[in-house]
């Protein structure tokens, strides 16, 4: 038989491993099959759950033992599919702008007025404020996420996404008034 909300909570708050493993073992699969009907894919949903599961227990001595655990899971499960969702909306927007871009230049355009034209947009690049630039660089050159971007700078995610935004702004800009 499971342990009590209350007495699950304060074991875990003890730093209990069996309290820990207890709580993995009763909700892991019901979480996974909860994300996997929210987002249909079964590596999102298993790293949705890992994410709760390690926020849960970084957090762990912040539970109030009054409320659910159950339903905290629940909710925190959704919120995060939710916020991965919200992040991709809006990063595959940008992505798109970006190959719309580059895609304006490679069309109809040979090898000579290409490279003229790439010469051109790395000017362009270079113009950019600083760290707009190095976010932008990092992102479209060197391929990092925006996570990665986020903790190798030691700056937030929203940060990062606003440089990026930034810097495709300032590029269009510039483009239409060079007119490559």
């Amino acid at each position: 038989m499971g342990l009590d909300n209350k007495i699950l909570i304060a074991k875990l708050k003890d730093n209990d491993a069996s309290a820990w493993r207890e709580i993995v073992n009763l909700y892991s699969d019901r979480l996974f099959a909860y994300a996997l009907s929210l987002c249909s894919d079964r590596e999102l949903s298993s790293d949705i759950v890992q994410h709760v599961f390690i926020t849960i227990f970084e957090t762990r001595h912040n539970l109030n033992p009054d409320y659910s655990l159950k339903s905290y899971l629940y909710r925190s499960v959704y919120n995060k599919f939710i916020d991965d969702y919200r992040k991709e909306k809006s990063m595959s927007a940008l992505h798109e702008q970006y190959y719309f871009m580059l895609n304006q230049f490679v069309t109809n355009t040979s090898d000579e007025d290409l490279s003229m034209k790439l010469k051109k947009m790395n000017v362009i690049i270079d113009k950019l404020p600083e760290r707009t630039k190095k976010v932008f660089i990092l992102s479209k050159q060197s391929g990092l996420t925006n996570i990665e971007i986020s903790e190798n700078l030691n700056i937030s995610i929203k940060t990062v996404e606003g440089h990026i935004t930034k810097a495709f702004k300032l590029l269009r800009q510039d483009v239409k008034n060079l007119k490559l």
